[in-house]
């Protein structure tokens, strides 16, 4: 059985994310994913949510918050889309912005539980988020739960590699 549990400010539970965040994508920095879910619990109409196994270990995670203008994603985003995607997009938007499950949980449904927990009363008219171009296993399971290719490639950055902007409709949720 899993349980999932509301993301509290919790240095041990930041830990934790972080590890398995580093575990699921390898090469990531420690420190930096701690510092970054550090930061990003305080932005506006923050969301996590936790799954633990009956082990007490954390299996899964996932969050977001409510993108605005000024934040340094929002900012990249708006950049790479048109006025038009912008208005329709990012106005009245929740970033979904990180979701990682440990490799012995996958393909039991607890990412799917994860992200219909986390969108689940969210008041946004809609929700972003982008994964790599190249990562099937995300963009399969954004398909199946109903996200749009709304541009790709992205760039976040000149060196990264390409990234898919999905959205999905919260209207109709």
């Amino acid at each position: 059985m899993v349980n999932i549990v509301p993301i509290q400010k919790d240095e041990t539970l930041i830990i934790n994310m972080s590890k398995l965040y580093c575990m699921v994508h390898e090469g990531k920095d420690f420190d930096e994913m701690v510092e970054r879910i550090t930061r990003h619990i305080d932005y506006e109409n923050f969301k996590g949510i936790v799954a633990i196994s009956d082990e007490n270990e954390i299996i899964g995670f996932v969050y977001g918050y409510e993108s605005l203008e000024g934040q340094y994603y929002n900012h990249l985003l708006r950049e790479a889309l048109s006025s038009k995607q912008v208005d329709r997009w990012l106005h009245d938007c929740f970033e979904f912005v990180e979701l990682a499950v440990h490799s012995d949980y996958r393909k039991k449904g607890v990412g799917t539980a994860l992200h219909n927990n986390l969108l689940d009363g969210i008041c946004n008219k809609t929700s972003v988020l982008t994964t790599q171009v190249s990562n099937n296993h995300a963009r399969s399971l954004y398909e199946k739960l109903e996200w749009s290719n709304i541009m790709e490639p992205f760039h976040p950055s000149k060196d990264d590699v390409p990234y898919v902007i999905m959205g999905k409709d919260l209207s109709t949720v």
